[in-house]
């Protein structure tokens, strides 16, 4: 079972070594297009899109797996689906994309999922981790150490 530990070093001086309340649950991610467009493109001697690389915040409220919705071009996903998907503003209708997803420098493996396209407009985020992957690891969250552990 892979583990990955998250602990509270190099944090500014003064800042609570409390790593939710500092800056959440973050997670450094890459999403891919998925393997099957890979391939195609590949086959057709067409370049694949590199991979949008950022942070993920894990959220426990999120039933899926989101991606900001602006960087889905960049790769060029089509929709597979849409979903609605209830949020501060009420309930929408959000476009759903097949995309891979991994994790530098974790042992998590790569994960190919849908993800929710939505808007997370000054978060400094790419993604959400929802509980569609939180439901395949455990996820230990230490508040007194300021630390987190998620195992798949």
């Amino acid at each position: 079972m892979p583990v990955h530990n998250v602990f509270p070093h190099g944090l500014a001086t003064g800042t609570p070594q409390d790593l939710l309340a500092s800056m959440g649950l973050l997670l450094p991610v890459e999403i891919h297009v998925p393997q099957a467009l890979a391939s195609a493109l590949t086959s057709q001697g067409a370049a694949v899109p590199q991979p949008i690389t950022g942070n993920a915040m894990v959220d426990t409220g999120a039933t899926g797996c989101c991606i900001e919705e602006s960087l889905v071009q960049r790769l060029g996903l089509q929709p597979i689906g849409q979903v609605n998907v209830c949020g501060q503003s009420g309930t929408r209708l959000q476009n759903l994309y097949l995309a891979r997803m991994s994790f530098p420098g974790s042992p998590i493996p790569t994960l190919e999922l849908p993800l929710i396209g939505v808007q997370m407009p000054g978060q400094n985020l790419i993604s959400l981790i929802g509980r569609d992957l939180l439901r395949h690891c455990v996820l230990v969250y230490n508040g007194p150490l300021g630390s987190y552990t998620i195992a798949f």
